[in-house]
């Protein structure tokens, strides 16, 4: 979409456009080539992020 804007959106949004591209881009490389090792070197992995179930026990008890 931005692109679209970016390259057929005229002069007037061509700037707009070209900053959102921009912004999108930085953002993409700063998730996945800075935070990416950032995570793994403090030692976070996917079971981390996993929640614990908890088992209700007064479930059983109740008639």
């Amino acid at each position: 979409m931005v692109l679209s804007m970016l390259f057929f959106g005229g002069e007037v949004l061509h700037n707009f456009a070209l900053a959102l591209t921009i912004g999108i881009l930085f953002g993409i490389y700063s998730s996945v080539l800075v935070a990416s090792p950032i995570v793994m070197w403090l030692g976070i992995s996917r079971e981390d992020l996993i929640k614990v179930e908890k088992k209700d026990e007064t479930a059983g008890a109740l008639p």
